[in-house]
């Protein structure tokens, strides 16, 4: 018997709907993981994602616990075209410098909040899910949940924004710039974190008007945006752990669950197992800025010219580098280039023609990461690229450049394994000084703690079994919850009962303003009898 599978087969079977929009394979990863752990325990697993992306599930054997018939479309996904030029704009924002422009991605985003709506009413109604589990970008999952009463895990990359905040923790959740707690953050650091939201007003009330006209438009008049005591209502499952997230108090329906990875992968191709054994090489450097960023032609220059210098001196003998065809168009302007500490012109390096540095338009990540010859890992930050290089044990020069990757980047620093590059203030010589800080490591501080992240990501990746677990108890909850006499339904076993409360009641202020009459009551008394004895003496 399975070990995902339950020693009580008496448990009730249901249905289980995975929901994965916009994102790409890195959002769907961990959902599909949680599907397939949910399949074993003999659930039955419908999926729901945009048109072409159900090549996921029918080009893999790994999902072959979804059948092609539980398969179901939820409408176009972005054009190349569009989905290019809006990982080009991400990019090219900066929250520091223009919170507007930085912000402005996020309507294509949640712009298919319409269509997913609609199509997952179709999909609802046909499948009648007990469980809903969805990536975090798919908001009208939280729609079913409240318009059918179907209860909803939602997985998150980092802790939710604008969720459970902590007073160790400056400004709004997962809006940190330059300091993760107050531990270490100056006063002026923490000021600016306070007064940041301030200066988004301009930008997100626009917003929310537009969310606001986009839902009505569809008939949809209540809103979403009230998250009650500032906790989730709905579970909250986030795919990073403590050691690499900040540790706060969190509320049962917020869980770090992660980093949720299979235990299968790619294995390396003979070319690149080739390429690692030749010239037996125990120092390589793995490139990859994942699927959506593409450096600019400037970038590219200046970081070959970082990793020829690292070759040169010793420092790395060997670099692989993942090249997408968007980002080896911008290697075109350097193809007759001699970079650096090159030996040999860009177009021959990109044609493998060195026996130091490959180039591959895909590299089977966690098997690069995995070989004890991958010693650096120069990446965006992304969060599935940091989980898996923390799982295997790799030290990491983050460059973030948008969404949760700048973050990372401090949460990097903190955890003591990398060092973080700014990608408004890329140079060579930083590239390589800080390559090199790592690498040398001269008094054994990264070597140390990329061990202790290594032991605590592995047994941290256990917790997707309890995810499940979760998962299970919330299905259960609601399943078994509903009074056929009332047609109520009890409230979510693991939400706080403040979450259903009104402030007044859940923060005691009837209590406190009774025990302020009280005590000025008592005051006044006190001083009516001083008095009245005073008079008498």
């Amino acid at each position: 018997m399975s070990s995902d599978r339950h020693s009580d087969e008496t448990l009730t079977t249901c249905t289980v709907l995975l929901v994965v929009g916009t994102g790409g394979l890195t959002h769907a990863a961990p959902v599909l993981e949680l599907g397939r752990l949910l399949a074993n325990r003999g659930h039955t697993i419908v999926f729901a994602t945009h048109r072409t992306q159900e090549k996921w599930i029918l080009n893999s054997p790994s999902y072959s616990f979804i059948s092609p018939s539980n398969i179901h479309n939820m409408g176009d996904p972005l054009a190349p075209e569009q989905e290019e030029a809006h990982y080009a704009a991400l990019q090219a924002g900066d929250i520091r410098a223009d919170y507007k422009r930085y912000f402005a991605p996020k309507y294509t985003i949640d712009g298919f909040w319409t269509a997913d709506y609609h199509h997952l009413l179709r999909i609802v109604k046909a499948t009648a899910p007990d469980m809903i589990v969805s990536d975090f970008f798919v908001e009208a999952t939280r729609d079913m949940q409240k318009q059918f009463g179907i209860p909803l895990a939602m997985v998150w990359p980092q802790m939710p924004y604008g969720m459970v905040s902590a007073s160790h923790i400056p400004g709004i959740p997962g809006f940190q710039v330059d300091a993760l707690s107050s531990e270490h953050a100056t006063l002026w650091q923490r000021i600016r974190a306070a007064l940041r939201p301030f200066r988004a007003v301009t930008t997100v009330v626009p917003y929310l008007r537009w969310v606001k006209k986009m839902r009505r438009e569809a008939g949809v008049r209540y809103s979403l945006a009230g998250v009650t005591a500032g906790k989730p209502d709905y579970l909250a499952l986030v795919n990073s752990f403590w050691g690499l997230e900040t540790p706060k108090d969190c509320p049962p329906l917020l869980q770090a669950v992660g980093p949720i990875l299979s235990e299968e992968y790619p294995e390396l191709d003979d070319e690149l197992r080739q390429f690692y054994e030749k010239g037996k090489k125990r120092k390589v450097v793995y490139v990859c800025f994942g699927t959506h960023i593409t450096l600019p032609t400037e970038q590219v220059a200046i970081l070959m010219g970082a990793l020829g210098d690292l070759l040169e001196d010793g420092l790395v003998d060997g670099v692989v580098w993942a090249v997408g065809k968007l980002q080896r168009k911008q290697f075109q302007p350097l193809l007759n280039e001699w970079t650096g500490g090159m030996r040999a012109p860009v177009s021959n390096l990109l044609e493998n023609n060195s026996d130091r540095w490959y180039f591959t338009p895909f590299a089977p990540q966690r098997a690069v990461l995995d070989h004890p010859g991958t010693v650096l890992f120069v990446s965006h930050g992304g969060g599935s690229s940091v989980n898996e290089a923390l799982y295997h044990g790799v030290r990491l020069l983050p460059i973030g450049f948008f969404f949760d990757q700048p973050l990372n980047g401090l949460r990097i620093e903190e955890a003591g394994v990398g060092v973080a590059l700014d990608k408004a203030r890329l140079t060579r010589g930083e590239i390589y000084d800080k390559s090199r800080q790592v690498l040398l490591d001269e008094h054994g501080s990264f070597a140390r703690n990329v061990e202790r992240m290594r032991h605590i990501a592995r047994i941290s990746a256990r917790k997707k079994h309890h995810a499940v677990d979760l998962i299970e108890e919330m299905m259960y909850d609601a399943k078994f919850g509903l009074d056929p006499n009332t047609g109520k339904t009890r409230p979510m076993h693991l939400q706080t009962a403040d979450a259903r409360m009104p402030l007044w009641k859940s923060k005691n202020l009837d209590m406190v303003v009774l025990g302020g009459l009280a005590a000025a009551g008592f005051a006044g008394a006190s001083y009516w009898f001083y008095s009245w004895i005073s008079e008498r003496l």
